[in-house]
């Protein structure tokens, strides 16, 4: 893989129907709030040291399962069901076998506002 020093990190914003629901989704599954303020009252961002992305509040119809299946990579996937069990999240388990070489799972979320949400965790 290359690195380009001018792109330093993927950080999106989602914008959701609800911005309160999404906030608690997301720190029900562990991810921090690294920012809210008055200066952007509409917005939350979260954060670790290897992901970044924010929410701010849809201002108009939107429709989330069209636009975007969100990805996140996990360690291991059976901590990360654990979590969303512990967490009351429903999930789906799925297994994929794209090659014979080559088998991983995922959990699949629906997120509050309607993102389709996957955590996927390595190759097995």
């Amino acid at each position: 893989m290359t690195t380009d020093p001018l792109f330093t990190r993927l950080a999106p914003v989602l914008n959701v129907s609800d911005l309160g629901a999404e906030r608690a989704f997301y720190e029900r599954l562990g991810l921090p709030v690294i920012y809210e303020g008055p200066e952007y009252p509409d917005f939350i961002a979260f954060g670790t040291d290897t992901v970044h992305f924010g929410i701010q509040q849809a201002h108009g119809p939107n429709d989330p399962p069209s636009v975007l299946t969100w990805q996140i990579a996990v360690f291991d996937v059976d901590a990360a069901a654990d979590r969303c069990r512990e967490a009351g999240l429903e999930f789906e388990l799925e297994q994929n076998t794209p090659a014979a070489n080559w088998t991983y799972r995922r959990l699949l979320l629906r997120t509050p506002s309607g993102y389709r949400l996957a955590l996927e965790g390595p190759t097995e």
